[in-house]
């Protein structure tokens, strides 16, 4: 019998984290990998490149390491994204690369495609820890077409966790938000349960205007 396992996204500064930052974001991918799912992150580094290394240095997991790929904003649609060092994506602790022609983000992202928008359409699941303009991008995105603010709170399938001053108010209210990781395993482990996480195209109708 076919088993699908789930896919649990981790969102974040895509660089210039802080040693706590890496290390929260090291754990947060660890869990995900004790949860028995696929880790889904952008490939880049910062939190991504973190939550990757602490996944697969669980050695116990059946999961993988999942990194969609942007190209670059103004580049040629085959050449990956590279971070403010210069450093190419992925990163190297992705064991299943996706390259995309899409960039990492748009303004104009309801009528533009990106690599967001695979991100959070991907995922059963999404952990959030506090971002710049991508992460923001992606946690509007949830919210348009998860329909989060439509559920319970403990039905809601995005979790922030790290310090609720890094949120903006809007994302407290939208989302579930986790003041530590137990707190987001436990929540993480309600939403997997369900296996319903992942909205059929008509339910993501139903949708919060941002």
């Amino acid at each position: 019998m076919l088993r699908k396992l789930p896919i649990v996204a981790i969102f974040g500064h895509g660089s210039g984290v802080s040693a706590e930052r890496g290390r929260l974001a090291s754990a947060a991918g660890a869990l995900v990998a004790r949860l028995g799912a696929h880790l889904l992150t952008g490939a880049g580094y910062g939190v991504m490149a973190a939550a990757a290394e602490g996944f697969v240095a669980v050695t116990e997991r059946q999961g993988l390491s999942i990194g969609i790929v942007p190209c670059q904003p103004d580049g040629p649609f085959d050449v990956a994204n590279r971070d403010p060092d210069g450093r190419a994506y992925p990163n190297p602790f992705i064991e299943i690369t996706v390259m995309t022609p899409l960039p990492p983000r748009s303004e104009a992202w309801r009528t533009t495609p990106t690599r967001n928008h695979v991100n959070v359409l991907t995922a059963n699941a999404i952990l959030a820890l506090p971002g710049n303009a991508g992460t923001r991008n992606e946690l509007t995105m949830a919210a348009f077409y998860r329909g989060e603010n439509a559920r319970r709170p403990d039905e809601r399938h995005t979790v922030l966790l790290g310090p609720a001053e890094e949120f903006t108010q809007d994302d407290l209210s939208r989302f579930v938000h986790a003041a530590n990781l137990a707190e987001a395993e436990d929540h993480l482990r309600r939403i997997l349960s369900r296996r319903s996480a992942l909205p059929t195209v008509g339910a993501m109708r139903d949708r919060v205007e941002t």
